[in-house]
Order: structure tokens, then sequence, then C-alpha cells
């Protein structure tokens, strides 16, 4: 088995898809240090800067002397502590649903909630870029899975008319993709949900605090807060905090805390990062002023490096994907750009398809004008000389 272990690595080496971590410390929002050296963070998702805030901090740190370092058991087994109720109830308040459960991330709430939920003789009808996450989800589940075309309404509308399954049908979506930066037809879907009765599943992980007039997520984009069957959503990205959230009828809820293994079966988060999960939500409850800052950053970096002459696909807010396609020259801009003091991931397959990869760039409230004129040069730079644009 080391021997076949070996040759594969070898492989990835060869073709450009090796990947190796890369220990850092961050000096703050936006700036880290990596071997002795400082560098511009650009692949961060803490859309907001809040994973720095002194509330933010503060909280998490006020948290463990009263709760200590961490909880050491399931909910189940040791009981909810008070301030997972509080949470619950405010974040699902603040989306516009009846009922909330925290999850320890959004990869075991996806699966929690996608394989408690469905059953066999029931299908499942999913996006083909959705995260890994959910297509683990709807393996793991025993539905039939439908694959529809990345973003295509009507492609999803054939399938549901073609599909005999007696069972009951769910659309699952994320509504801003991971890799691409564009949004769902939520609003398509959503009329599709109504026309045939099946049920959506929604993941907003990356659309929660930066989209809509209030930042709730991509829902309220469509004037849609709160219909979704099921809603997910993380603190571990625009909230600066750590862990997930499902939203949905209180029954469902209930159903999840009977069923769903992956909150029944693991430890709870520490209360330091449902602390640090509250008060972000705080700040951005009634003011929109973290969420406005951010788009004057965004604004301004799409433009400049779509007259540079960068293809960003169709993606909108704060992930920027800068498509190379192979493997070897993805690695290769990464590099320079790290030597000009850029920290910006090159994203392979199996992340993406097959001459899909790319530099997942994301843009952060935190970054100053300096911080965004240095990036969009070199990468104007690193563009030419690679021949990109």
């Amino acid at each position: 088995m080391r021997n076949r272990i070996y040759e594969i690595l070898e492989y990835f080496k060869e073709t450009g898809n090796y990947r190796s971590l890369k220990y850092i410390q961050p000096l703050s929002a936006t700036k880290i240090l990596y071997n002795s050296k400082e560098y511009l963070n650009l692949c961060s998702n803490s859309y907001l800067s809040l994973h720095v805030h002194p509330d933010v901090v503060n909280a998490a740190r006020g948290s463990i002397d009263k709760y200590g370092a961490g909880t050491c058991s399931s909910r189940s087994v040791s009981g909810s502590m008070d301030l997972c109720k509080t949470l619950e109830h405010e974040i699902a308040e603040y989306k516009g649903y009846k009922s909330g459960l925290i999850f320890s991330n959004g990869y075991m709430a996806n699966i929690g909630i996608v394989s408690t939920i469905t059953q066999e003789g029931d299908v499942i009808f999913t996006d083909e870029l959705n995260h890994s996450s959910l297509i683990d989800s709807t393996r793991l589940s025993r539905a039939k899975k439908v694959i529809y075309r990345h973003g295509d309404a009507d492609d999803l509308e054939k399938k549901l008319k073609k599909d005999k399954t007696k069972g009951k049908k769910f659309i699952l979506t994320e509504s801003v993709f991971s890799m691409d930066g564009d949004i769902a037809p939520l609003r398509e879907i959503y009329q599709l949900k109504e026309k045939y009765g099946v049920h959506i599943m929604l993941d907003d992980a990356h659309g929660t605090g930066v989209f809509g007039e209030k930042g709730t997520g991509v829902e309220e984009l469509f004037g849609l807060s709160g219909r979704m069957d099921t809603h997910m959503a993380t603190f571990g990205k625009a909230l600066g905090s750590f862990g997930a959230f499902a939203l949905a009828d209180p029954v469902v809820i209930e159903f999840l805390i009977n069923r769903a293994r992956t909150f029944m079966y693991t430890t709870a988060l520490p209360m330091s990062s449902l602390a640090a999960s509250l008060a972000s939500l705080r700040l951005i409850e009634n003011n929109t002023s973290f969420k406005d800052e951010l788009w004057r950053n965004i604004d301004y970096m799409r433009k400049n490096l779509l007259q540079a002459g960068f293809d960003l696909k169709n993606s909108a807010g704060p992930i920027v994907p800068i498509v190379v396609g192979e493997d070897k020259k993805t690695v290769k801009m990464q590099d320079l750009l790290m030597k000009k003091g850029l920290f910006l991931q090159a994203i392979r397959p199996p992340t993406v398809p097959e001459g899909a990869s790319r530099l997942r760039l994301t843009i952060v409230r935190g970054f100053t004008m300096e911080d965004m004129d240095y990036a969009i040069e070199s990468l104007i730079d690193i563009g030419r000389k690679t021949r990109l644009i």
C-alpha cells in the first residue's frame, strides 16, 4: 500500500496537483506571516474582517471564564449550554426562520440535513458544481441523485418533468458557489418549487452577511427570506467565527435533533466560538456599514480587474475566480504572486473540474486602498507575463 500511495503522490507532483500545508501566523485582518515574511492575504473567507474585531475577540475571551475551554460532550448527552439556545434563536430571527440548530461545521451540517431528511424512494436534484459537502451528503443519503447543469433552471425543470420517482423531490443548491462565485437562480428555482411541489435545501454559506440590503443572504436578495424548506449557513466565513446552523420549521429542527447523526454523535462547539458568533451577529444585525465597506472594496477591485482584461466569469460579490486552466500554469502564477508578497492559492482538481484550475481571489472589508492597488498591479503584471491577459 505504501508504494501505491507514493506513486500517486509522485504523479500529483508531476502534474502540478500536489498540495502541501502552509503554516501561517496572522498579523492583522489582512496580513499574515509565512516563512518569516509578511504577506497580504488574498484568500480569506472572513469577508467582513470580523474575526479580529475587538467585540468578537473579547466575547470569545470572556466566555472562557464562564464556560471553560471546551464542552467535552455532545449536546444530547451532557446537556446544551444556554448560549446555544440564544444563538439559535437570534440567527433564525435574523434570517427570517422560526427555528434553528447549531452544527459543528458546514460539512457536518449539510451531511446531517440531507442524509436525515431524505429517504429511500426520494430524489435529489443537485447542481453539478455543488460543494463537496453537498456531493457527499447526496452520496450518503438513500435517495436517487439527478444532476442538473450548473445554474440552469431550464435544465432543472426538464429533469423534474422527466423524473417518475414516487417519493418526495428535493432541489439541492448553494446560493453562492464557493469556487465560481456566481449566484444560483434562486427566484426561478423557487418558482419550480411552487409549480412542482418540490422541497429546496439551500446552502447560503457564502451569502450570509454579504448579500441583501440587510446582509442576511441571497434569499433576501430575491425577496425570499425564510422561504426555503431547509437553510444551512455558517459562522465561519463573513461572521468570522466557527460553526454552522440549520434553519427550518420547528418540526424539521426537532427531527434533526432526534435523527441527524452529525449532530447527535459529535462534541458540541466550545462556547467561545458561539460567543464570538453571537457578537458578530449582533454587530451586523442593525448596522450595514460592515457590508457597505466590503462592497466598496468589491466594486473597486472588480472594476479594475475587468478593465485589465481578466475574465471573472459570472462571479458576483467577494469571490473572484481567475481561471487559468492548466494546473502547472496556475501553480506558477501562485508562486510568482507569492514572490510579490501576495498569499493566494492555486485551486486545482478535484476541488474544481479538470482543466478549470484557478486562483481563487477573495475580497474583504479590511483591505486598504493601498492593499488593493498593489494587489491589482501585481495581478496585472503576472497576468501579462504568463499571457493570461
